[in-house]
């Protein structure tokens, strides 16, 4: 008996070591391990519930009632596929498996058995509640929902995020004021050169003007006419004005890279003929 004790112990001790040495392995910061949920028998024993409308739609099928067929089989398919998204153990799937029940069972008293309607919903709702309390020490085994991502937050040092949040106030404010679709034009424009110098950052200084007279000045605009001012008979052409010359900018922009490029190959193309290349 004393040996026995002593290879008990010793065992106990060799278990705890391994269960210690696995808890070092794990890297820092790692989730604890958990079992995972055993959604298995419990959950696909549930549509055995229904096993009288297997000989039902069997019946029906010789008997040639419709509705009553399609009550068994519809019965029958809900329940297979509440046990099926239950069996998944995701988020939510308790729930919508415990819904699913509820409507087989409605659909079954209601259209196979023939039941008052009333009656056939309350059923429905019973079976909801009963699928529910059977698997409701289930629900700790789900996995938490993943966190949204966070929002993203532009750089500090952007030079272009002071006119892109003017001009996404402009256009949110647009649809609601005079001049509308001018102001969404004027906007749209200015929008395709900060999206522009986003991709050439060394134009910026180029178009610097541009950003403290322009984009200011149309935000400038749209909150006046947020405050109720009254538009003059000059605002519809500067509007268009504006847009223009946003466009014109982001000619130029692009005229001037090409021009740097053909500069660039010519210089390369000098540098090999020089090279004997």
């Amino acid at each position: 008996m004393a040996g026995w004790e002593e290879a008990r112990r010793a065992w106990q001790d060799q278990k705890r070591a391994w269960k210690d040495q696995r808890r070092e392995e794990r890297p820092e910061g790692a989730p604890a391990e958990r079992r995972g949920p055993v959604f298995g028998w419990r959950v696909w024993l549930l549509p055995l519930f229904f096993w009288p409308l297997v000989l039902d739609v069997v019946i029906e099928l010789f008997r040639g009632h419709p509705a009553r067929l399609a009550g068994g089989v519809l019965g029958l398919a809900l329940a297979w596929m509440a046990a099926a998204r239950m069996a998944r153990g995701q988020p939510g799937d308790l729930k919508a498996g415990a819904v699913l029940f509820g409507v087989a069972a409605g659909l079954a008293a209601g259209l196979a058995a023939q039941v008052f309607p009333p009656f056939a919903v309350a059923l429905g709702f019973g079976a909801y509640l009963g699928a529910r309390l059977l698997t409701a020490d289930l629900a700790r085994h789900e996995p938490l929902p993943e966190p949204a991502p966070p929002p993203e937050t532009p750089p500090q040092n952007d030079p272009l995020a002071g006119p892109r949040a003017q001009l996404s106030r402009v256009l949110a404010a647009a649809p609601h004021l005079p001049h509308g679709a001018l102001l969404i034009e004027a906007a749209g424009a200015m929008q395709g050169v900060i999206d522009d110098l986003a991709l050439r950052p060394t134009r910026f200084s180029e178009a610097r003007r541009f950003l403290t007279v322009q984009v200011d000045g149309l935000s400038r605009i749209v909150e006046r006419l947020e405050a109720g001012a009254q538009p003059p008979a000059t605002l519809p052409p500067l509007l268009a004005e504006l847009a223009a010359a946003a466009r014109r900018l982001r000619t130029q922009l692009r005229e001037a890279e090409s021009e740097a490029l053909d500069i660039q190959v010519k210089v390369l193309s000098d540098r090999l003929r020089q090279e004997g290349l």
